[in-house]
């Protein structure tokens, strides 16, 4: 991936109030908890939101990105936040270390993501935390143009396992949710300290995203995180599979005329057959009677003395 490849990039001002805000932000939210006083490098930070949600615990977040216009009109909220040019594959040495390293939705859109993944080892500091997602290709649908190596799990914690010691497998799902709370906390878009009761469980493997920790030290513990998000998702996909069984029921409609159609002409060769086995019958009974044959034999006759007259 390089400044002239097509990009794909997730930008809140934008893009905000659907599933897919709640996918990245989540993230972001999640390692919140993971990076409190530490010196963190934000990896292919886009627009720079996640670096401001990593900010609000972090001592000092450092965010590149390969593409220069990706954050330069948008307006820091943090003073402990810099944004820079960097490519994962070669980062500049200044940077220095950090205690933690965050790269989310980023490897997939490499064809080759271990330069990356080697860089982003190199700057990691003795005991840090590095922090790694993709898209599951198990689970995640195919055909992103932009994504070039979705890791299976298993492919992710191997792949950082070969780099780190410790390696250990988180996984981020989608499911609907119904919230209850009173006005307040309704109108409040900030994270609530809410109990959380699943319905659905799920299966290790079948996640969507994974993401994956890994250090030389000991790992830290994690707790899970949630982050609802409007139905307009639900609402769309609605409409989208009433569409299709719409379309479905015109095909369906066009395929019983064709159905007729086919028919139709079916009956109609049966009956031209039925016709053209009467003439052939009739033909055969006219060649077997004398009248038939007699003739035959007189024009054969005449035939052969015409030949012997003209030769």
């Amino acid at each position: 991936m390089s400044v002239t490849d097509p990009i794909e990039r997730f930008d809140p001002d934008t893009m905000g109030g659907r599933l897919l805000e709640a996918e990245h932000v989540a993230r972001y939210r999640w390692a919140t908890a993971l990076v409190a006083g530490k010196r963190v490098l934000d990896a292919g930070c886009g627009t720079g939101y996640g670096s401001d949600l990593l900010a609000e615990a972090a001592a000092e977040v450092v965010g590149i990105d390969v593409d220069p216009g990706a954050f330069a009109d948008r307006e820091r909220r943090h003073g402990n936040v810099t944004l820079s040019v960097g490519d994962l594959r070669a980062l500049p040495e200044e940077l220095g270390r950090f205690d933690a390293v965050v790269c989310f939705e980023v490897v997939e859109h490499l064809d080759d993501p271990d330069p990356a993944l080697d860089g982003l080892v190199r700057v990691l500091g003795p005991g840090g935390i590095l922090v790694v997602s993709s898209p599951n290709r198990d689970v995640y649908p195919p055909g992103n143009p932009y994504h070039k190596h979705e890791f299976r799990p298993d492919e992710l914690a191997d792949a950082l396992g070969a780099r780190l010691a410790n390696v250990r497998l988180v996984r981020q799902v989608d499911w609907l949710a119904t919230g209850v709370f009173d006005d307040d906390e309704l109108a409040s878009s900030e994270a609530l300290p809410v109990p959380v009761a699943k319905t659905a469980p799920g299966e290790p493997g079948k996640e969507l995203y994974s993401i994956a920790l890994a250090s030389d030290g000991p790992l830290p513990k994690t707790q899970p995180f949630v982050m609802v998000a409007d139905t307009a998702d639900l609402r769309w996909w609605q409409e989208v599979v009433q569409g299709l069984r719409d379309e479905l029921a015109a095909k369906a409609t066009h395929v019983q005329q064709l159905e007729g159609w086919l028919q139709q002409r079916t009956s109609e060769l049966e009956d031209k057959n039925a016709e053209a086995q009467e003439l052939n019958d009739t033909i055969a009974a006219m060649q077997a009677t004398r009248a038939w044959r007699l003739g035959t034999s007189y024009w054969g006759l005449r035939d052969r003395l015409l030949r012997r007259r003209l030769g």
